[in-house]
């Protein structure tokens, strides 16, 4: 079975399960910017299944998932939330990465203050498990892919200021497209997004 791959001093955010089942997302370098690994824990078991699809510092103005330079960890009460932050072209870029307080499952909050209309604006994940696994829509509900005997689950968290995103899905990975309100520019959009095990 797969072994996370990133050394114990990477930046880390985890929920666990009192089964022992859970998600682990550790942050790494790539290049000019943080990209991070979603793992799968189950017992002393830890299998990568997700990784950002990163740009790079010769990218445009609107790399592939958003471009996280600096990240800070701070401890709170559901346990350590990584704050990052990042720019590329005119645009600055936000997030906070942060367990729950339902156990094996961790927000994605993400933010950009853009000048002007994007190319893209998204944050986009590979599935990296050596066996693919083609995901299942539920009705008004997640993406989920069976793995390992448990359900690891993707969807959005619609918010009333913007559009919902639309969460394309398929055996190669799944994206979050941010969707733009009609508010002149420059302004600040968001999209949230959650992944947890069943």
């Amino acid at each position: 079975m797969s072994q996370a791959s990133s050394e114990p001093t990477d930046p880390f955010v985890e929920s666990i399960r009192a089964d022992e089942t859970g998600l682990f997302v550790s942050f790494v370098k790539h290049q000019d910017r943080f990209a991070h690994v979603v793992a799968l824990v189950q017992g002393e078991q830890c299998t990568p299944v997700f990784a950002s699809i990163e740009g790079s510092q010769d990218d445009e103005d609107w790399p592939e998932s958003p471009p996280f330079q600096e990240i800070h960890l701070e401890e709170r009460g559901t346990g350590t939330i990584a704050m990052l932050v990042g720019k590329a072209g005119d645009s600055h870029w936000s997030a906070a990465v942060e367990p729950t307080s339902e156990p094996g499952k961790i927000r994605f909050s993400v933010a950009c203050r853009m000048q002007g209309y994007p190319m893209r604006i998204c944050s986009r994940y590979g599935l990296i498990l050596e066996e693919k696994s083609e995901p299942t829509l539920e009705q008004d509900g997640p993406w989920v892919w069976k793995i390992n005997g448990v359900e690891l689950c993707v969807d959005v968290i619609p918010q009333d200021q913007f559009p919902t995103p639309e969460i394309p899905a398929n055996q190669s990975g799944f994206e979050v497209n941010a969707s733009l309100d009609l508010e002149p520019f420059p302004k600040t959009i968001q999209w949230i997004y959650e992944i947890w095990v069943r």
